[in-house]
């Protein structure tokens, strides 16, 4: 014979109130998991304000707040790692590395002037460069003088070696095809003469890619 009395089952069943301790903790799970939720939407979907490149800007290219933009991106916590809207930045500044035109600028990309006294120097080069030959690899730099009749090039010497290149354009020629490529490579004022001479005495000027990227 079952012990429950009548009023015992009544009190069973009946809806909890709000007094209910166990609908005012389920309450507060409801609430907390809302607020959590918010939370990680709301700083899944921060933006910071950062700088990014106009245009593309080469290795050692001098870098002002004209040549940048800014832009709202989500970085999750890796904002230090990029320069941000609003610093402040000194006269002089020069980039370190390539940073391609959007791209978010590093915050260690720029430098008051080239850290080994380099200085870019604009190099017609005619005929094919080899594709592997862009900003931030190295090239030996061959010349060949005119001789005297100045119709025949002299057999070519290599005037420097492993020197870097902080930009490189493709020149169009009349017709909208390609006439050779403008490269900017950076020299140090040892290397300065040497490669000024060539260039005044019309010589033929070649690179080759140097992987090792040893110096003169």
């Amino acid at each position: 014979m079952s012990s429950t009395t009548p009023n015992a089952d009544v009190a069973r069943l009946r809806r909890p109130g709000w007094k209910d301790p166990r609908l005012v903790l389920g309450l507060l799970l409801v609430i907390g998991s809302i607020v959590g939720v918010v939370a990680l939407v709301g700083a899944l979907d921060r933006t910071v304000p950062v700088y990014t490149a106009k245009e593309d800007i080469s290795l050692g290219d001098p870098v002002g707040l004209e040549d940048l933009e800014i832009a709202d991106v989500r970085l999750n916590g890796v904002e230090e790692r990029y320069l941000e809207a609003g610093a402040e930045l000194p006269e002089g500044l020069r980039s370190s590395v390539f940073i391609g035109a959007g791209e978010l600028v590093p915050a260690r990309a720029l430098e008051q002037g080239d850290p080994l006294g380099r200085k870019p120097v604009s190099v017609g080069i005619d005929g094919t460069v080899a594709d592997a030959i862009v900003a931030g690899t190295h090239v030996d730099v061959w010349a060949a003088s005119l001789d005297e009749s100045g119709r025949l090039y002299d057999e070519p010497t290599r005037l420097l070696k492993g020197i870097e290149v902080a930009g490189r354009e493709s020149v169009e020629s009349a017709f909208g095809g390609t006439s050779g490529t403008q490269l900017e490579l950076l020299v140090t004022d040892e290397q300065l003469p040497a490669l000024l001479d060539a260039l005044a005495n019309e010589a033929k000027i070649t690179v080759v890619y140097s992987p090792a990227g040893d110096s003169q």
